[in-house]
């Protein structure tokens, strides 16, 4: 059988029976050329949730076995003598996922090759540059497209043989992420002025900028009034450097050679990771570190942030050395998932970056440097969720990328599928009335799944959604939300006291043990369902008057224990924030 790697039809031999290497090939736009091809879908190896848990340990293990040797490789590259932290801090957004991607990739093709049905594919010439990312934030954008992934597959084509390929010299479109995009006048504007921000944020005195807030999920007057009350100048805006466009130095990169077992997919990782790093760790990162310091102020006491540490790759830059001269980094849980998911790649690299990560009310005993408090993302959600009794109710949709990302207790891959078949079992189970007041907002990026044609297919007449306004002012005028993911906004909603039913596989979303308590007391109060009947019989009893029953005590209990541990919020939180933020300044 012919292999075909991704959904890009420039690589189907089309005339010969077809194996796709997994759902993410068959995009629903395209359905109908493959729907009338001679084709097989091969099984995912990650279906077997168990397999999925397992292996996330066992990269984050080796994830930590790598890191100190790339850190020791890097000093002696760039002639420093920064600590395993500072590199951790740098480098591991890119290091830790890049190793669950091209983990999932070796899997697949291996399992292609296994099989013994593989008799050809073709791939793309692969230039020895292709490729190589800027920075963080360009690899997350290229992980969920089929040109990147195809170069990925095809490397591990090459590599392992065991599979006939031809080359073709269709060009993949490669592009990095724009550094720059055209402006009008209102945007030129306001970079002029967050620009200024920037200047007037370097030169406040230091006793009047310690605690340094960045990319907080603020609005722009509670941010001040946190600054004020903190005895500092407010600033509401914090510095951005972007990365260099600077071409890839293969020499350079021949110079950072990392030890590895003798296991196949090390062999080939370790291989690989010189190849793939970006730019902004090797070649931009003199230039980078250079403007970082020009911008950021010099030594404040500690950092306050939400997840610069991502893709802001002068603030890991600054704050790495910040960390090297004795200020503290005080991260902070974003959204949801966190501290009751089994496994959560982002989470466990959050809490081990930081000095204190403050959470939304969980805690776990075995990392010490967490410390619950009430949230101030979610405060400030409260102030923009209103209620109507005789509005519409709004379903809010999910998607998650075709190929594998980042590990999490989520769906991944052909799982995704699972999800839409439940939605549509939802629909079903609605009495025509409630139906009659759904409206869907899609999830903002569809990955290609085809979700809002897929729900069409099945039952006409749905209603979703545009997106001119936002989720806020859509629950606004809307007297029910339904849910239907482990997800951020169940806890705002659920936080506002704003009516909500939601729904999911629990086997797809995994829980920790510590989080399966308050969770099946949700489940016991008819606000939380594992199945989507359930939650459909649910709404069809209450979409009504689902304020009455919203505000019975029952509920209103259930939704207070949740919230204290998950979602908690208080009409004090600068007072609390103030005076946590103070002690770890030694103020």
């Amino acid at each position: 059988m012919f292999l075909v790697t991704t959904a890009d039809q420039r690589f189907w031999k089309t005339d010969t029976p077809i194996l796709f290497l997994g759902e993410w090939c068959r995009t629903f736009e395209q359905k109908p050329v493959w729907s009338n091809l001679n084709h097989e879908v091969l099984s995912y190896h990650w279906e077997l949730r168990e397999k999925y848990y397992q292996d996330y340990l066992g990269l984050d293990r080796l994830y930590e076995r790598l890191l100190p040797p790339f850190a020791e490789c890097l000093n002696a590259l760039h002639n420093e003598k920064n600590s395993i932290r500072y590199w951790r801090i740098i480098l591991s957004p890119w290091l830790y996922y890049f190793i669950q991607t091209f983990y999932d990739r070796f899997l697949s093709i291996r399992h292609a090759i296994d099989s013994g049905k593989v008799t050809l594919t073709w791939v793309p010439h692969l230039g020895e540059t292709d490729y190589i990312p800027k920075d963080f934030l360009t690899f997350q954008e290229w992980q969920s497209r089929d040109d990147y992934n195809l170069y990925l597959y095809s490397h591990l084509i090459k590599v392992l043989g065991g599979i006939p390929f031809e080359v073709q010299n269709h060009p993949l479109g490669f592009q990095q992420r724009p550094s720059q995009t055209v402006m009008g006048l209102k945007n030129r504007v306001k970079q002029g002025v967050k620009q200024m921000l920037e200047i007037y944020s370097k030169f406040t005195p230091r006793k009047l900028n310690e605690i340094v807030m960045v990319s907080l999920y603020i609005n722009a007057s509670d941010l001040v009034r946190l600054q004020i009350s903190l005895g500092q100048l407010p600033y509401p805006h914090s510095p951005m450097v972007m990365p260099i466009e600077v071409t890839p130095n293969l020499e350079l990169r021949k110079k950072l050679e990392i030890p590895h077992d003798q296991n196949e997919f090390e062999s080939l990782l370790s291989k690989l990771i010189p190849k793939q790093m970006p730019t902004v760790y090797l070649e931009g990162y003199a230039e980078l570190k250079k403007k970082a310091e020009r911008v950021f102020p010099k030594n404040p006491k500690s950092i306050f942030y939400v997840n610069a540490h991502f893709f802001d790759e002068g603030f890991k830059v600054w704050s790495a050395a910040r960390m090297e001269n004795g200020a503290k980094l005080l991260g902070t849980q974003h959204g949801g998932h966190y501290g009751n998911a089994l496994w959560s790649a982002n989470e466990t690299h959050e809490v081990k970056v930081a000095d204190k990560y403050y959470t939304w009310g969980w805690e776990d005993e075995s990392k010490d440097n967490l410390v619950p408090l009430s949230s101030v993302q979610l405060a400030g959600t409260r102030k923009r969720i209103g209620f109507r009794s005789r509005g519409r109710i709004l379903w809010l949709g999910m998607s998650r990328p075709r190929y594998s990302s980042w590990m999490l207790s989520a769906p991944v891959g052909v799982q995704m599928l699972n999800y839409i078949e439940e939605q549509k079992n939802f629909l079903e189970a609605l009495h025509p009335e409630a139906k009659n007041l759904f409206t869907m907002r899609l999830f903002h990026t569809d990955y290609g799944w085809g979700i809002k044609e897929r729900l069409n297919e099945a039952i006409s007449g749905l209603r979703f959604a545009g997106c001119n306004r936002t989720m806020y002012q859509q629950l606004c005028q809307s007297r029910l939300c339904v849910g239907t993911y482990n997800s951020t906004t169940n806890l705002e909603t659920i936080s506002a006291n704003f009516p909500t039913i939601a729904f999911w596989n629990f086997d797809h979303w995994k829980l920790r043990e510590s989080a399966r308590p308050y969770f099946e007391d949700m489940v016991r109060a008819g606000i939380f369902h594992d199945n989507p009947e359930s939650a459909a019989q649910k709404v069809n009893e209450i979409y009504r008057d689902p304020f009455k029953w919203w505000h019975s005590s029952s509920i209103q209990e259930a939704r207070k224990r949740f919230c204290y541990r998950f979602a908690r919020t208080s009409e004090s939180w600068l007072s609390e924030w103030k005076e946590e933020l103070l002690r770890v300044a030694g103020k």
